[in-house]
């Protein structure tokens, strides 16, 4: 069986652009450590900036799926600038953890370089006030709330809403903080100091809302796992100054 280093170069061979490739980029687990039978190998190709196109696909090569993404440098700096505003910093940290496996022109490395710095500005940027709007609050209210009617009435959905609204609160609450949410991340986020040096990322502040998490993941019974997941809305919320739904009221301008 070839190592997926062999794999690699069989499917560069192949790639019908490949004359327009100027850096390839390995990332995802077989670089980062730990991948499994269902790992697929993720390969950034950067074009020549000259280019007018880019693709992705995947390709299978003896048992290995290969997911591919060609783009010239200007599209994937156009990634970096998306990312960073919606707080995702996915390509950033798939750029700033790949391997470098070809480098003609330079332009991977200060692609490297910049993920990496755009990385280290979002995080200088926490030490800015965090703050949580009253609408924010209010649908947190208003998701715990309806899992609460959705247990003591049987709702057969049950671990559908609570697993969705687990998701849209932490979205919630990273956001606050200004730390980056990738749902397929939070558990190692907070339960593993290894796992977050190997994606880049920052340890979250509060120790209490850090066990909480993982505990709203984890549990089995539905039951406990409401609790928990009252007690990681409160202290989400007593952490922004708290929240009474009696005071609760949002005025704003009608559309013109």
């Amino acid at each position: 069986m070839k190592n997926w280093e062999e794999k690699l170069n069989s499917f560069l061979s192949g790639f019908e652009h490949f004359g327009d490739v100027i850096g390839v980029l390995v990332c995802g687990s077989y670089i980062t450590g730990n991948p499994t039978r269902h790992s697929d190998l993720d390969v950034h190709l950067i074009l020549k900036d000259s280019v007018y196109y880019r693709e992705r696909g995947n390709k299978v090569i003896d048992d290995l799926l290969i997911e591919y993404f060609a783009n010239p440098p200007r599209q994937i700096f156009r990634y970096f600038e998306d990312d960073f505003h919606e707080r995702t910093l996915m390509s950033q940290t798939q750029f700033a953890t790949g391997k470098i496996m070809l480098d003609k022109t330079g332009d991977l490395t200060i692609l490297k370089e910049k993920a990496l710095e755009m990385i280290d500005t979002f995080y200088k940027n926490e030490r800015e006030t965090p703050s949580m709007s009253d609408l924010t609050k209010y649908l947190l209210w208003d998701m715990l709330d309806d899992l609460q009617d959705a247990l003591e009435t049987g709702k057969p959905d049950f671990d559908f809403l609570y697993f969705n609204s687990l998701s849209r609160m932490m979205a919630f609450y990273m956001q606050c903080i200004n730390r980056p949410y990738n749902f397929k991340t939070i558990h190692g986020n907070v339960s593993d100091g290894t796992f977050r040096g190997r994606y880049l990322l920052r340890e979250l502040p509060n120790a209490t809302i850090r066990t909480l998490i993982a505990k709203s993941i984890t549990t089995v019974n539905k039951s406990d796992r409401l609790v928990i997941y009252e007690s990681l809305t409160k202290k989400i919320l007593d952490g922004f100054g708290g929240f009474n739904i009696d005071d609760f009221k949002l005025k704003s301008d009608v559309a013109a």
